[in-house]
């Protein structure tokens, strides 16, 4: 005697084929709100690189510390952004350190100078390299602007650039963030003059030194041999 009936058999056939169409459908359903949310993260991601209206451009750092109402602790992240505006530095908050820090305003006629300078290498990177050479660690990374608030006291902001894959790749959008300045006449809008804010940026080292270091980035290949060649043209004329 058989188990199942025709009519038991096909209903059991036809809720199975039910099932696997629900199932296919719900599958289908999550693969769409999956790609949707992948692509809104990745339009959010593009989004938070895009400076703020009217600005130039927009540089990831980490804050170092040096303003009187944002104090730096360890639990604090202090990954923010940076925007270069047409009249001033911007520091805003990411979403990793909105909850301590509401970013502040440096604008450009209230800047004494501006330094980019060698940035201090970490316990860990240390312990990484193993007491090896780190040499390459040691870069001119870190982003010193000091300025005047509306009371006259000076103050000296310290941002470490974070644009750029490697710390090599740092310094080198950090030359870059030289050249936006100087070629928009930002510079020309510190209260130093031109040419002694260029000569602060670049920490005070001699030409040659500076040409010697320019030198060893493009044989390393961060830089090309025309981005060195114009380098070195800007160096020389301040000999």
């Amino acid at each position: 005697m058989a188990l199942f009936g025709k009519e038991s058999l096909s209903g059991a056939l036809g809720k199975a084929k039910e099932l696997a169409g629900k199932a296919t459908e719900a599958a289908k359903t999550g693969i769409d709100q999956t790609r949707t949310m992948v692509n809104e993260k990745m339009e959010q991601s593009k989004q938070s690189k895009l400076p703020q209206e009217g600005g130039l451009i927009r540089y990831e750092v980490t804050y170092k510390g040096g303003h009187p109402n944002f104090q730096l602790e360890k639990k604090k992240s202090p990954y923010i952004v940076l925007d270069i505006m047409p009249d001033r530095f911007s520091f805003l908050a990411t979403s990793q350190s909105e909850n301590w820090f509401t970013g502040f305003e440096i604008p450009y006629n209230r800047v004494v100078s501006l330094e980019i300078v060698e940035r201090t290498i970490s316990n860990t990177e240390m312990l990484l390299s193993s007491g090896g050479d780190n040499s390459d660690l040691r870069q001119k990374n870190v982003i010193e602007i000091k300025y005047l608030d509306e009371a006259g006291d000076e103050f000296v902001v310290r941002n470490e650039m974070l644009t750029g894959f490697t710390v090599m790749g740092q310094a080198k959008v950090c030359l870059e963030m030289l050249d936006l300045l100087r070629t928009k006449g930002i510079m020309k809008q510190f209260k130093g003059t031109e040419n002694s804010n260029s000569n602060n940026a670049f920490g005070g080292d001699d030409v040659l030194k500076q040409i010697e270091k320019l030198a060893a980035l493009k044989d390393s290949g961060i830089i090309t041999e025309d981005e060195f060649n114009q380098k070195k043209v800007v160096l020389l004329e301040k000999l």
